[in-house]
């Protein structure tokens, strides 16, 4: 049982995560995601999708084709950055991933992703790919329109998610008073939590 000071803590995290689902402008909304490509830290800002405090994990989405996958392949620790300057709170998660590819999961989550959103996974080339000259990245048929359930039927082949399954959560409030940080370390059924010098 957490002390009731790391309850509310713990509740905070809950409420401000479930909100971020609702609002596409809650800064929680997009985060950075950190991997390892080869020896190097990369880093990218990705879309919340999904998340389970209980569960421990939490989904972001992407392309099949894209780097991180590959890198997540090889190494599949991450960290993952939120902020908000109105509630001056930032939580540091870390972790391992799960990558799901055409399986049921997938198959729900692509249904009720929008026809907009599925241009992502159509383009010609492969993200990240070097470019003689600009392109979007999205078929020419598509650029200035949605594209129908045909037109998008083959992008579903380069639809991935991203689950994060997270074993730290980092948490740290910036107060003029002096800053409150904490960090909670999930184990199994356990989580065990202290104060830690911000």
């Amino acid at each position: 049982m957490l002390k009731r000071e790391f309850q509310e803590i713990y509740g905070k995290i809950k409420l401000l995560m479930k909100n971020a689902l609702k609002s596409s402008a809650h800064p929680y909304r997009t985060f950075s995601l950190a991997t390892i490509d080869e020896k190097t830290p990369s880093m990218r800002t990705v879309v919340l999708r999904d998340f389970s405090l209980e569960e421990h994990y939490f989904d972001c989405h992407s392309d099949l084709r894209s780097p991180k996958i590959k890198q997540l392949e090889k190494n599949n620790e991450f960290s993952a950055l939120f902020y908000s300057s109105e509630e001056k709170i930032q939580l540091r998660f870390k972790g391992t991933v799960e990558i799901f590819h055409k399986n049921s999961i997938t198959k729900q989550r692509w249904d009720n992703v929008t026809p907009s959103s599925k241009r992502c996974y159509m383009g010609p080339y492969n993200p990240s790919d070097i470019l003689e000259e600009y392109h979007p990245n999205i078929p020419d048929n598509v650029q200035f329109k949605d594209p129908t359930d045909q037109d998008s039927l083959s992008s579903y082949d380069n639809f991935v998610i991203i689950r994060c399954h997270f074993y730290e959560i980092d948490f740290l409030k910036l107060k003029y008073s002096g800053h409150q940080r904490c960090k909670f370390i999930f184990d199994k059924e356990k989580i065990n939590v202290s104060w830690v010098a911000p």
